[in-house]
């Protein structure tokens, strides 16, 4: 399959990159030029084409492919528009783009716990609202999926669509160091952290970094702090407001993840993906690219 894809069009098609200006790729991609050929250079071991035909799409192509995708909406219209390379040739590259981001992920998405960078996410969260000794702020977030074909309802959230529930986990800088997408969207908040990779690392034997901070979905624990409930003096106010205030900077950082992959972005419709294509890939592969500006 993989030689025949990749040769279906003529050649004139395989330089997509070079017809788009800078600022053509900074409008429709959401990147600069320099960023278009790093990602393509990083990603050219998985991409490179299995055929010698010179009708083969280049790795720049199926990137550029890619990128166009995430950052338009949840369809390939426009995609092909500035292509002109049929649906199939598009969803097959798109995949590929994916599953290579996936397959790096940790280069972009990780969770560092080295006195160097608990200090320095502790002094950057200090100077948001003054709240102490906090590594990192956590929320989940929905992606908006067509109606899955097996067990739907378990895709259902609570604000009426079906979606995996993805959690994000972000620095002072608004940065995703971790990310899990692998529950359906009626799955509790608390459950999704039980299972994750987070709670392992603040779980860990003489473990005394700090504390996440989150909303009350969340269960208050040595190293999870949540508002507190019912305040009545003046300070119980002040630490909620302090606390409220850095753990917003989640809320920006997903609007930023959807503003730069629209096609996450529920006003953009359903993810047109079956569920066969891992949420957590897709979700870990956007994440990864928000890094790359």
């Amino acid at each position: 399959m993989q030689p025949y894809a990749d040769a279906l069009y003529p050649v004139q098609h395989q330089v997509v990159e070079e017809k788009l200006s800078s600022e053509q790729c900074v409008r429709r991609l959401q990147f600069r030029k320099d960023i278009l050929r790093e990602l393509s250079n990083a990603l050219r071991p998985d991409l490179e084409p299995h055929t010698r035909l010179r009708a083969a799409l280049s790795v720049e192509t199926k990137v550029t492919i890619a990128l166009n995708f995430y950052a338009t909406d949840s369809f390939q219209s426009a995609t092909a528009d500035i292509s002109n390379i049929s649906q199939f040739s598009i969803h097959h590259s798109i995949r590929q783009v994916t599953d290579a981001l996936y397959k790096r992920r940790l280069q972009y998405i990780s969770f560092p716990m080295s006195r160097e960078k608990q200090a320095e996410w502790q002094a950057g969260f200090v100077r948001i609202a003054g709240f102490p000794r906090v590594q990192g702020a956590i929320a989940c977030t929905h992606v908006r999926l067509r109606v899955p074909q097996n067990h739907p309802e378990i895709f259902m959230n609570r604000k009426g669509f079906h979606s995996p529930s993805a959690q994000l986990v972000c620095d002072h800088q608004r940065r995703i160091m971790a990310v899990d997408a692998r529950y359906p969207g009626s799955s509790h908040d608390s459950f999704i952290l039980r299972q994750s990779s987070v709670t392992a690392v603040f779980t860990r034997p003489n473990q005394d970094c700090g504390w996440l901070l989150g909303d009350e979905g969340y269960p208050l624990s040595t190293w999870l702090m949540t508002p507190l409930q019912n305040p009545r003096t003046a300070g119980e106010h002040a630490d909620n407001d302090a606390h409220s205030s850095t753990r917003c900077i989640t809320e920006h950082c997903i609007r930023i993840l959807k503003q730069r992959v629209c096609c996450l972005d529920r006003s953009g419709g359903a993810l047109q993906y079956s569920l066969e294509r891992s949420p957590s890939s897709w979700l870990s592969a956007a994440c990864c690219i928000t890094w790359l500006s």
